[in-house]
């Protein structure tokens, strides 16, 4: 049995005095020995004014369980509160086998609870991981949507989701080491961020558990912006196959450059150079980082 730390909190962004609607893009993955949600910084407020804000929350719990939730909603407080009663409830006690009834049960009591108007509508992303190989998904959508996903894939929710469900299963195969999960992650983000422009320019901040004993450690948003960065020159190389592979010129000799494929190979594994550089320093010791 690994020591536990005593229960964790990382809080969510306190509650404004404004209604706040989550233009978001929030992501949840497996890998070889992790589970892990990321999510935009982006909130708006009504008036248009967009402000930086946090959408995860984590529990760890004194029964070996753990849990991350990423949110988004046209309600950022309201959503922020639902998520930490989920959490709470979640880590109070061992509840691996009643995931699915606590979360819905908790819904559904919030949103009877708007009588005079309607619930905001919002969803959520669910990681657990409640002891050693057991780590589980769930897509979550109040009032009572609480959907396992199968083991391996991904869940995206938000504004972001239509740009980034399309490219899961090209970018996402796996099973994948926790450092190219988070690459491959952070290029799903720039993705969506580049196609929205309330998220655009957003941060994005991770929470990641640890399967072998349930630890929640949080990356820097500086680690992942650089890892977001590889997003163009990934780009640029399909752009240039799309363009050459898709749309030949004739004859032959306008097709490329005499040395177009010797700057295509240069700038190929220039960009290897970099993506072999990105390295996360807050995750240091974690299986699939260093080794």
């Amino acid at each position: 049995m690994y020591p536990r730390p005593r229960p964790s909190v990382f809080p969510l962004q306190k509650r404004l005095p404004v209604r706040r609607k989550a233009v978001t893009v929030a992501l949840g993955m497996t890998c070889m020995g992790a589970i892990f949600v990321c999510a935009d910084s982006n909130v708006v407020s009504n008036d248009g004014m967009v402000v930086s804000g946090y959408k995860l929350a984590g529990r760890e719990s004194r029964t070996l369980a753990s849990y991350v939730i990423g949110n988004a909603s046209d309600d950022g407080n309201a959503s922020n509160m639902l998520a930490e009663e989920i959490l709470d409830e979640l880590s109070a006690r061992d509840n691996r086998n009643n995931i699915e009834s606590i979360v819905k049960r908790i819904m559904k009591s919030w949103h009877s609870s708007y009588t005079s108007s309607a619930a905001p509508p919002m969803q959520f992303i669910l990681a657990a991981r409640t002891g050693l190989q057991s780590r589980r998904l769930y897509f979550c959508e109040p009032p009572s949507t609480v959907l396992l996903k199968p083991f391996g894939d991904s869940i995206v929710v938000g504004t972001g989701a239509a740009t980034v469900e399309p490219l899961l299963s090209q970018v996402i195969l796996g099973p994948l080491r926790l450092r190219e999960a988070l690459i491959r992650a952070a290029y799903l983000m720039y993705k969506a961020k580049n196609n929205h422009a309330l998220i655009k320019g957003s941060d994005t901040d991770v929470l990641i558990i640890n399967e072998m004993d349930g630890e929640i450690r949080q990356m820097s948003r500086d680690e992942m912006k650089v890892a977001e960065e590889l997003g163009a020159e990934v780009d640029f190389m399909l752009r240039y196959c799309y363009l050459g592979l898709l749309g030949v010129a004739e004859p032959a000799s306008l097709r490329y450059p005499k040395d177009f494929l010797k700057q295509m190979n240069k700038t190929f594994l220039e960009a290897r150079k970099k993506a072999d550089r990105i390295v996360f320093p807050s995750l240091a010791k974690m299986k699939g980082i260093t080794e």
